[in-house]
């Protein structure tokens, strides 16, 4: 299922924000369900308009039912009308009509939440299986915030204003776990794609341990901070942490990419793609899997690879690892190409990919991995080291794809079944220094199915 932001049928611009914000509530609730898959919020947006047609929305989303609906603001109170649809016939399968206080957002959400379970999940055949561990919000002022900031951008500078209206919600009401969880994703986007750096990113972990300890079923919460522990060396805690999630919750698309994060940077690379294709059959449109990309192309298997760049065709992530796919299929006029087109902030190392494909003099390759050989990049996240080396490997440049590659390794970023598989590595496979970090991956692999096996206490 989908949910589609509301219309705002009187253009009322004090409830504008609802019409994403209501959007998101429905989603989280449906997402308490086993037996509902249910699309993410980021895929929807775009169907904003008041003329979206819903049976086309749900054939581009690949979803059997979609759920739309209006609300009106009339005086003091709020009419909100919700419709669930079957995408295959256009068949109206539930209605309903929630009114409340426009200033009691909680009792609204009460009501929506209370008929949804009721009635709309009966009426979709899930009504079985609701794990009902839901927090909710208990501060009038705090639950209004929270649901204006599900509405601002993820753009560096409206992210700050999310931050800082969501540290408010939480300090006021902080037992409210879908606040907690906002607030991680937002901070996260702060280190990540701004200035935030270590101390957001460490904020962001707190977030959404925060969250979980409120409500363990927050996948969303867990599949990221298994992500953060990923992107940070514990891989040992991240893989045993996907599997039970994995485990509990085997209907999330959102679970099985998980699962398929911590099995990359793990070095296992066939059990990484086979969760990347379970969680696509899952959830077919979901751009956020993009960089599942990543594995399929460093076993080889690029037009797999492109399958997923596709999700997020046109945006400057797909921009920056289209070289790489063309450059593993030996397209080098092609990959040239494709590098003008990249974007040029830093972390996408445009200048490297120019001066191994000559678009720079030679002495640049030449300083790049002088400076490669003595230091490490000044990126946190091990597979940015690893992206480096297999590029110097390429170029003829061993000793700095040496470094990068040990250093990877030792960073936990075990890269086994890459070393052994991915076509840029070709050039270094003879090199007798090369069975060192194979080795170091190899024991790096086994440490991580150690940690995995290892149940907890």
């Amino acid at each position: 299922i989908a949910v589609l932001p509301l219309q705002n049928m009187n253009g009322d611009i004090s409830v504008e924000f609802l019409r994403f914000a209501l959007a998101d509530e429905i989603a989280n609730t449906l997402t308490y369900t086993r037996t509902l898959d249910v699309r993410p919020s980021a895929i929807t947006r775009k169907y904003v308009g008041n003329d979206v047609d819903p049976q086309r929305a749900g054939r581009e989303v690949h979803v059997a039912n979609i759920l739309t609906g209006h609300f009106l603001k009339q005086g003091d109170r709020l009419m909100i009308t919700l419709e669930a649809i079957q995408v295959e016939g256009n068949r109206l399968l539930w209605q309903t009509n929630v009114t409340a206080p426009a200033q009691d957002l909680i009792a609204l959400q009460s009501q929506m939440g209370a008929k949804i379970r009721q009635e709309l999940l009966p009426a979709l055949g899930a009504g079985s299986g609701f794990l009902d561990t839901g927090t909710r919000p208990k501060n009038a002022e705090a639950y209004d915030l929270y649901l204006h900031s599900l509405a601002l951008p993820h753009d560096a500078g409206p992210n700050k204003d999310a931050i800082a209206v969501l540290e408010h919600v939480v300090e006021v009401d902080p037992t409210y776990a879908p606040a907690w969880e906002q607030l991680g994703f937002r901070c996260y986007y702060d280190a990540d794609y701004s200035d935030g750096g270590e101390p957001m990113f460490q904020r962001s972990n707190k977030a959404y341990e925060r969250a979980l300890e409120l409500d363990p079923n927050r996948v969303v919460a867990a599949g990221q901070l298994i992500t953060n522990h990923v992107e940070r060396g514990e891989l040992g805690k991240a893989y045993q942490s996907a599997q039970a999630l994995v485990t509990r919750r085997p209907e999330s698309a959102q679970a099985h990419f998980t699962m398929s994060f911590v099995y990359r940077y793990a070095g296992m690379l066939e059990q990484a793609t086979s969760e990347c294709n379970t969680a696509l059959a899952l959830d077919p449109s979901n751009y956020a899997f993009r960089s599942c990309a990543w594995a399929f192309m460093e076993l080889g298997k690029t037009e797999r690879a492109a399958d997923f760049v596709r999700l997020d065709a046109g945006s400057e992530w797909a921009a920056y690892v289209t070289p790489s796919i063309l450059l593993r299929e030996g397209k080098i006029p092609e990959a040239r190409e494709a590098v003008k087109r990249m974007p040029n902030a830093p972390r996408y190392h445009r200048d490297l990919l120019e001066a191994c494909l000559q678009l720079r003099p030679a002495a640049d390759l030449d300083r790049m991995a002088q400076e490669a050989e003595t230091s490490l990049p000044t990126e946190p996240d091990p597979e940015t080291w690893y992206y480096q080396g297999a590029l110097f490997a390429y170029c003829g440049k061993k000793q700095a794809a040496l470094h990068l590659l040990q250093s990877a390794v030792e960073q936990n970023y075990c890269a086994h079944a890459n070393l052994l598989s991915d076509p840029l590595l070709a050039k270094l496979r003879t090199d007798t220094a090369f069975d060192k970090v194979l080795t170091a991956a190899g024991a790096c692999q086994e440490a991580v199915r150690a940690a995995g096996n290892t149940q907890s206490p």
